[in-house]
């Protein structure tokens, strides 16, 4: 019995002793489009991925090269995948965001909200009227903190002797991920003691 036990035991120090190596081994940076990034291990760079160890999971992931950027590696060595999607931009300029139909231009990005746009009245033009609907489109994406708008839809109104309209829809998503708004839920209590003072006003 004794051992059987001190082979378990063995064994699982044989097994253990790559996870903490890896642990304490340098770690890259993987910047990801869209500016969010991975401080992980690289292990491996093919074609198409590049296969990494995750610190915090203790797991062995696999990331498709089209969804990052760059690599900063612990030896200071430099490796670019793709161009960045989007620039830095300040916060609410509407004509810095990116309309797009591809999914691709989002990898990484944190969705925040669907938006629909509509052309303004009195369109001279469909090319206008279409116009008008992005912009429109644009600028409640920015309300939201967007960057890059991808489009889900698109369809032209009017015709036949009516002015033309365009309507869009689509998905905004930003560098940060959406903030929760607080829940704005009155307590009973509260409500009964509201309720009090109603009956005393009119009391009054």
């Amino acid at each position: 019995m004794k051992i059987k036990k001190t082979i378990t035991i063995l064994l699982i120090l044989i097994l253990s002793v790559p996870v903490i190596a890896q642990k304490n081994q340098a770690l890259d940076t993987v910047y990801l489009l869209g500016r969010k990034k991975l401080i992980v291990k690289v292990k491996g760079v093919t074609s198409s991925s590049i296969r990494y160890f995750d610190p915090k999971t203790s797991e062995s992931k696999i990331l498709k090269r089209k969804q990052i950027q760059k690599i900063m590696y612990a030896s200071g060595r430099k490796e670019v995948f793709n161009k960045p999607v989007v620039m830095v931009i300040k916060d609410g300029d509407w004509k810095t965001v990116i309309v797009t139909d591809r999914k691709n231009d989002v990898t990484g990005l944190y969705e925040l909200g669907k938006v629909k746009a509509k052309s303004s009245p009195g369109g001279r033009s469909a090319k206008a009227a279409r116009k008008s609907a992005m912009i429109r489109l644009q600028k409640k994406a920015a309300n939201l903190g967007g960057i890059i708008v991808l489009l889900t839809h698109e369809e032209s109104i009017g015709g036949f002797g009516e002015p033309p309209a365009f309507l869009a829809e689509g998905i905004a998503y930003g560098y940060e991920p959406p903030k929760e708004e607080p829940k704005k839920e009155k307590s009973a209590k509260s409500k009964k003691d509201s309720k009090k003072s109603k009956k005393s006003k009119k009391k009054r």
